[in-house]
């Protein structure tokens, strides 16, 4: 079969490459899966993307369902699931509905020849010097555009897209003034059909133009405009930090992200939940003051500051998500549930109970309520100290489902046939009488992270942007009293619409980035998973699973802006 028959659709592609297809697949996820069950699937769906869809929703099931994998829950999943038409992709809707990602197909941006030698500057448009406006990467229309949905090997789309332009697939740019711009590289992903736009501004200025403003356009080019209506309520999603802490994003770039949405006729507000620890955030007084602490004034950042999960982090709502493998619902603090938009602003960072910190732990973990941290943190079944419990009653009262009593002892008591382990006596507690145990796996606490976001998300699909710092990249987390010295240089900053892809983009910046003497990346070349060698742990468990939820793809273009 000719190359060009190839692009016009893959559904005659024969069964040997539709397993291929799905072995690469599962071994690229790191997923053990029966090689009778992989040529199942095949004999049920021909397209690319839809064996691959059919692969996400089967683990997805399997985790749902607590059941192994062979052919035999193969057969009976997809009994029910598989169109009748076996060369029909699996449905959109019975995709979602499992909690596996609906494939986006990337626009692909035309290449733009570099102003050739003696060229008359009448005969040369050049681009505007700014690097932001979107008249600058305009959108290819071209008849003979190759179907990259259809396409899964980078070097062949990187061939074809040369075949049919006649271009170079990573074109170099100069501005009208003949100096150097940037190079506009965009990634061809192994999974094309899914790819998300990651935008990314450098640290490093040829141009001498403020982080503080690019960061701005950054988020404006990455979807701010069409995320924001005018009169929105938008929530700015952030860490405070705790007072002696130096990683948090300082103020400076909060205010420029409030003024872009202000721009767009939007009412931001900043936000984080309370934590479980006792430090200086687990109450909304405290929480704020450590805020204006640290310089969240209304006069530096110009929003008002809103703590999302209320008072004293009982401010919540239960929300249903599809998908979980640890939970069916989860406690989301009200505020951000009854905003209009999401804007989150994140510090990437190592993090010694995750190995990553990024978007999914900053919304994940950020805006579940005290309860819903404990939940993450812990499989969870209280007992109550007697030495430091003074029968106030305050356990009892918060217990959902009426689980503690006090005893005749004057002590706490719980029921565990009725306690499943929410975690709000924990929160309750103002003696500290109930312990909170941080006993967990990581791969455990990650995935029940990813399941909080696609919580927090509810109702947002269209109306989230976020924007990612990989600068003072510290290999601790920002709750800490103290920062540690970063253990790669300032990289730059990340935007996008898609929390997976821009996740999985600051990771691969880190493990890029070359280790820093004298700190803990010491030692550690380019290609050295830094968090997983400075924590022990793969902090990319989180990434995998929001992606097996649909929240998101791990592939993606990362486009560079000056």
């Amino acid at each position: 079969m000719g190359r060009g028959a190839h692009l016009a659709g893959d559904r005659g592609i024969e069964h040997e490459e539709r397993v291929r297809v799905l072995r690469e697949k599962a071994e690229r996820e790191r997923l053990d899966v029966p090689d009778d069950v992989l040529d199942y699937i095949a004999t049920q769906h021909t397209s690319t993307m839809s064996l691959k869809s059919a692969l996400v929703f089967l683990i997805t099931m399997s985790r749902r369902r607590k059941c192994q994998i062979d052919l035999d829950f193969a057969r009976d999943v997809f009994d029910d699931e598989v169109e009748d038409d076996a060369s029909e992709p699996m449905s959109v809707q019975a995709t979602l509905a499992a909690g596996a990602p609906e494939p986006v197909q990337p626009a692909v941006p035309e290449p733009e020849p570099v102003q050739p030698a003696g060229t008359p500057e009448s005969e040369w448009t050049g681009r505007e010097e700014s690097g932001f406006d979107d008249s600058q990467v305009s959108e290819w229309n071209g008849s003979d555009r190759p179907d990259e949905s259809d396409v899964s090997d980078v070097s062949e789309y990187a061939t074809e897209w040369s075949a049919a332009t006649g271009e170079d697939a990573q074109p170099q740019f100069e501005l009208d003034d003949g100096s150097p711009e940037p190079t506009f590289a965009p990634s061809y992903p192994a999974e094309a059909e899914s790819a998300a736009k990651v935008y990314f501004t450098p640290v490093r200025t040829t141009g001498k133009r403020s982080l503080v403003k690019r960061a701005g356009q950054l988020l404006q080019r990455a979807g701010l405009s069409s995320a924001i209506e005018e009169g929105d309520l938008v929530a700015v999603k952030l860490h405070f930090g705790e007072e002696g802490n130096t990683g948090f994003v300082h103020p400076i770039y909060l205010r420029e992200v409030v003024a872009k949405i202000k721009e767009r006729g939007g009412k931001p507000f900043l936000t984080d939940s309370n934590t479980l620890y006792r430090g200086e955030r687990s109450n909304s007084p405290d929480h704020i003051a450590c805020a204006l602490h640290n310089g969240f004034t209304y006069a530096t950042v110009e929003a008002p500051i809103i703590i999302a999960d209320g008072l004293d982090g009982r401010d919540a709502t239960d929300v249903e998500i599809l998908g979980g493998f640890h939970f069916e619902s989860v406690r989301i603090g009200s505020a951000v549930l009854h905003s209009d938009a999401l804007v989150v602003v994140t510090h990437v960072k190592g993090h010694e109970a995750t190995g990553f910190g990024g978007v999914l732990k900053n919304v994940g973990m950020g805006f579940g309520c005290r309860s819903a941290k404990q939940r993450m943190h812990a499989d969870f079944l209280p007992d109550p100290d007697p030495e430091k419990c003074t029968a106030c009653g305050r356990c009892v009262k918060w217990c959902p489902v009426d689980a503690i009593t006090i005893g005749p002892n004057r002590v706490a008591v719980v029921d565990y046939e009725l306690c499943y382990g929410c975690g709000e006596c924990v929160a309750a507690c103002p003696e500290g009488a109930i312990s909170i145990e941080w006993k967990t796996e990581p791969e455990s606490i990650q995935e029940k992270i990813a399941e909080h976001v696609a919580g927090a998300l509810s109702g947002k699909d269209g109306k989230a942007v976020y924007l990612s710092f990989v600068t003072n990249v510290s290999p601790d987390c920002d709750c800490w009293h103290f920062s540690d010295a970063s253990v790669v240089p300032d990289i730059g900053v990340l935007a996008s619409t898609d929390p997976v892809a821009i996740d999985q983009a600051a990771y691969d910046l880190v493990v890029d980035a070359p280790g820093i003497a004298g700190t803990r990346g010491e030692g550690m070349g380019k290609g050295t998973d830094k968090f997983r060698e400075i924590t022990g742990i793969d902090g990319t468990v989180a990434i995998k699973h929001a992606e097996a939820l649909g929240l998101g793809t791990r592939q993606y273009e990362l486009i560079t802006l000056e």
